[in-house]
C-alpha cells in the first residue's frame, strides 16, 4: 500500500507539472490572440515564440483552446455518455439480501432507477 501511495503521489505531481506548463502556454497564446485582435504589437517577451504559437492558435478549436484539468476529471464525459453501474452483492450475502436481489434486481426494478445498470453475481469473481 505504501508503494502504491508513492506511485499515485508521483503521478499526481507529474500531472500537476504538465498542467502548469499547459497553463503557461495558454496564457502566452491568450496574450498573442488579444494583441492580434486589438491590433497592438506582440509583447516583447513573446516575439521569439510568436511564429510557433500562431501555428498552434490556428490549429485550435473550441475544445482544445481552453486547458482542461486532468486531475479529478472523472465526470468530464458525463454529458456525452451515461456512466455504467454494476449491481453486486457481497461474496457471502445474507438471506435478506439474497431475497432482495431476487425480488428487486431480477425483476429489473432497479433498472428503472439506474437505467444503465448491470447485475453480476460476485461469488467466485475477484
Amino acid at each position: 500500500m505504501h508503494r502504491r501511495n508513492i506511485r499515485l503521489r508521483r503521478e499526481y505531481l507529474y500531472r500537476k507539472s504538465l498542467e502548469r506548463k499547459e497553463r503557461l502556454l495558454y496564457e502566452k497564446k491568450r496574450k498573442i490572440r488579444e494583441a492580434l485582435e486589438e491590433g497592438k504589437p506582440i509583447p516583447t517577451e513573446l516575439r521569439n515564440e510568436e511564429a510557433a504559437l500562431r501555428k498552434e492558435i490556428d490549429l485550435e478549436d473550441e475544445i482544445t483552446a481552453v486547458p482542461r484539468s486532468t486531475i479529478d476529471d472523472e465526470y468530464a464525459n458525463a454529458p456525452e455518455k451515461d456512466p455504467k453501474i454494476l449491481l453486486t452483492t457481497s461474496r457471502n450475502p445474507s438471506a435478506p439480501l439474497t431475497q432482495f436481489v431476487k425480488v428487486v434486481v431480477w425483476r429489473e426494478e432497479l433498472k428503472i432507477v439506474f437505467p444503465n445498470a448491470q447485475r453480476m453475481n460476485r461469488g467466485g469473481q475477484m
